[in-house]
């Protein structure tokens, strides 16, 4: 059994953890309420800006000239955009996503097309992950995807979030244009949807071309009656598809920063309470080892007692 000494010092190392992850939990929820109020106003803004889109269309008579963000392509190229944490403590938040962006890139071994898969990272884990991975993947001539970094460099989604609205629209704008140019045949996003404030799940959706499976789409209906659009209906529907893109992005980085705060809160309140019961158990021990002491000095000084009698 371990001495006084032992138990002093592990006790003495528990606590000071239990105060750390204290901590860090009442941070993160502070940073999480702030993100939450975030994502409250750009919700309903990003589900607004594809009604308006929706309609638009159903309205303009005839699809803005060759389809360009409504008509599927042949795919050649997939680029894939990852929205991950900057910071670890998350549990399995990371490793959730990066599971299904492993599975969809798998998924083309088997499929009749095999595009030139290239990968947008949005995180650090997302770059140090995805980097091991390219490493890894170069020596193996049997895969059909080719890992790359679009531009070269991933993206921290803390510098996303504290810009705020003009991050959002450098990358929505990026994105609007690289596919506008025909550089990508589609671009799809993995990012961690919020269901509520402390459930998440690891989502995939296309950000371009737009899916007219969706809600939005199929509820649009053309208005009775002739419109005169100025500008032209075609500069105005680009307008509205750009800032379509830039609010869907807007809001899938702030949900990312939810989703991110709140599995580190909640890792941070089952290491608090982990490091209660160590403690707990640790102090019995203590006590345990103290009342083995004082029995064996009773028994000391009554045999000592006895042979002196």
């Amino acid at each position: 059994m371990a001495n006084t000494r032992e138990v002093k010092t592990r006790l003495r190392g528990i606590r000071k953890t239990r105060q750390i992850t204290r901590a860090m939990k009442m941070v993160a929820s502070v940073k999480l309420r702030h993100a939450q109020a975030a994502l409250a106003n750009a919700r309903p803004y990003a589900e607004r800006m594809r009604e308006l889109a929706a309609n638009l269309l159903a309205n303009i008579g005839q699809p803005p000239a060759d389809d360009l963000f409504f008509a599927p392509r042949r795919l050649k190229k997939n680029l894939l955009v990852i929205v991950a944490a900057d910071r670890g403590l998350c549990g399995s938040m990371n490793a959730n996503i990066f599971r299904q962006v492993m599975k969809h890139i798998d998924g083309y071994k088997t499929a009749a097309e095999k595009p030139e898969i290239e990968l947008f990272l949005i995180g650090r884990k997302a770059r140090d992950f995805f980097k091991s991975r390219q490493n890894t993947a170069a020596g193996r001539p049997d895969r059909n995807v080719t890992h790359s970094f679009a531009g070269g460099l991933s993206f921290r989604i803390r510098d996303a979030v504290n810009f705020g609205t003009v991050a959002a629209l450098q990358l929505g704008k990026m994105f609007y244009e690289l596919y506008g140019k025909k550089e990508y045949d589609r671009i799809d996003v993995f990012y961690n949807e919020v269901i509520s404030s402390m459930q998440h799940h690891p989502k995939h959706f296309t950000l371009l071309p737009f899916d007219f499976s969706e809600t939005p789409w199929k509820a649009a209906q053309k208005k009775s009656g002739n419109f005169i659009f100025e500008p032209a209906a075609g500069e105005m529907m680009a307008d509205v598809v750009s800032a379509c893109v830039v609010s869907s992005v807007q809001k899938v980085l702030l949900e990312a920063e939810v989703a991110e705060h709140a599995a580190r809160m909640l890792m941070m309140d089952l290491a608090t309470k982990n490091a209660d019961e160590l403690i707990t158990v640790m102090q019995l021990t203590m006590n345990k080892i103290r009342q083995l002491a004082i029995t064996r000095e009773l028994a000391d000084i009554t045999t000592g007692a006895e042979a002196v009698g």
